[in-house]
């Protein structure tokens, strides 16, 4: 799948999707498919902490990561999760007071997202299997500043430069008339 062109295909909210996920020992990856197709990657490294998580904590803290940096996609429509550790099909089955409380944790996050958990065999989930090993090592949020796309949008259509605009403020004294 990875090696044939295009490498992602484009988001089409009318057919089925499906998120494929996995955890290695120290890393959770997360391919989101329509068509057989990629449409997004997602993988990140565990904290030490979490590398001392039971495998089914891993395994759903997948599925968490996966639908949290797939949000735009998965939420508010039926998404169809392939996972490679079979455990997981009747925990997803259980009412939630029957599962250990970190598992609780873990599951109520989900709670927003409509999901069908589906077992596929390990050999079949090669991406997500390759995302969970290939992971950053270090991740560095803090460098990315804290804009949200409207906000880039609305300075990039304001009829003045933002230059201007934040001299011009600099210069009124609080509690002045203007």
């Amino acid at each position: 799948m990875a090696t044939n062109a295009p490498l992602l295909q484009f988001y089409n909210p009318n057919k089925p999707l499906t998120l494929s996920v996995d955890a290695s020992s120290k890393g959770l990856g997360a391919v989101l498919i329509q068509n057989q197709k990629p449409v997004a990657y997602a993988s990140r490294a565990l904290t030490q902490t979490q590398q001392r998580y039971p495998q089914i904590d891993k395994e759903t803290l997948a599925i968490v990561s996966g639908c949290n940096k797939s949000h735009e996609y998965v939420y508010g429509r039926r998404v169809q999760i392939e996972t490679d550790h079979k455990p997981l099909q009747s925990i997803f089955l259980k009412p939630l007071h029957q599962t250990p409380p970190r598992l609780q944790r873990l599951l109520i996050a989900l709670e927003k997202y409509d999901l069908k958990v589906d077992y596929k065999l390990g050999k079949e989930m090669y991406l997500a299997d390759h995302l969970s090993r290939s992971f950053l090592k270090e991740t560095k949020e803090v460098l990315v500043p804290d804009l949200h796309v409207k906000d880039i949008l609305l300075i990039s259509h304001m009829p003045i430069a933002l230059s201007v605009m934040n001299f011009q403020s600099s210069t009124v004294k609080f509690g002045s008339k203007v």
